[in-house]
C-alpha cells in the first residue's frame, strides 16, 4: 500500500521540505539523515527527543506546556536551519504535527496557547509503518505492537485532517523503504524543477501504485 494525500505545503520557502513521520522505532531518524546525504540536503533532527533526554520525563508526568514548548523550539530550529542556505530540500525527522499527536496521547489535550492548527505542512509526508521490529532506548514508549499501530492510525487521522500531502512508506525490509522513499524525493525534486505544480501522484488522493 502507498497512498497519498493531498495539501498545499508550505508554500513560503524556496526550500522543498520532507518530513518523515510515524510511529516509535520505525526508522525515522536513520531515513531522514540518509535522505538528507542522498540528495544534499538539510537535516533537522526532533527536538523532541532532545528535549526528552535532557529532562528525562516519565510518559505519566508529561503536561500540555511541555509539548507546547517541544514544538515552538521545533519550529525555531528549523528556521535556524533552513536560513543556513546552499541546499534545495530540507528534511525533517518528525515535526510538530506528531507532537500534537504526542500531547492527545500523553496529556488528552493541546496547549491552548500554541497555534497547533497553523503549522506550516512541508511538501510531503513520508509516513513509515510500524511493521519493523521495535527496538527500546531509554525514551520510547510504545514497545507493544498494538500501541504502534493506534499511533500509525492516529497519524493517518491528523495527516488527512490537515489535508496534508503525504505517502505511506512500509514493508518491514529497511532498504526497501528507502529505496521507495527515494523514489518519492527524485519525483518531487524533477517536479519542482520542471514545473511550480505538485507531483503527478499528488495530484489525487487515494490509493497509489507500488
Amino acid at each position: 500500500m502507498s497512498e497519498s494525500g493531498r495539501g498545499s505545503g508550505t508554500g513560503a520557502s524556496p526550500l522543498l521540505r520532507v518530513t518523515v513521520f510515524g510511529p516509535e522505532s520505525t526508522g525515522k531518524t536513520t531515513l531522514a539523515r540518509h535522505l538528507s546525504r542522498r540528495f544534499g540536503g538539510l537535516y533537522m533532527p526532533e527536538f523532541g527527543r532532545v528535549y526528552t533526554h535532557a529532562l528525562g520525563i516519565e510518559e505519566a508526568d508529561w503536561q500540555p506546556h511541555q509539548l507546547a514548548e517541544i514544538a515552538s523550539q521545533h519550529d525555531m530550529l528549523r528556521d535556524e536551519i533552513e536560513a543556513r542556505g546552499g541546499a534545495r530540500l530540507v528534511v525533517e525527522d518528525t515535526d510538530v504535527v506528531k507532537t500534537a499527536i504526542w500531547s492527545d496521547l500523553l496529556c488528552e489535550t493541546r496547549d491552548p496557547g500554541y497555534d497547533w492548527d497553523g503549522a506550516a505542512l512541508p511538501d510531503l509526508y513520508l509516513l513509515l509503518t510500524p511493521e519493523t521490529p521495535f527496538v527500546q532506548d531509554v525514551i520510547r514508549m510504545h514497545a507493544r505492537q498494538a500501541r504502534r499501530e493506534a499511533f500509525f492510525a492516529r497519524c493517518i487521522v491528523e495527516l488527512k485532517r490537515r489535508g496534508a500531502r503525504y505517502t505511506v512508506i512500509e514493508g518491514a525490509d529497511f532498504d526497501q523503504r528507502t529505496r521507495k522513499a527515494e523514489e518519492h524525493v527524485n519525483d518531487l525534486l524533477a517536479h519542482k524543477e520542471t514545473s511550480a505544480g505538485a507531483p503527478d501522484w499528488a495530484a489525487s488522493a487515494g490509493p497509489q501504485g507500488r
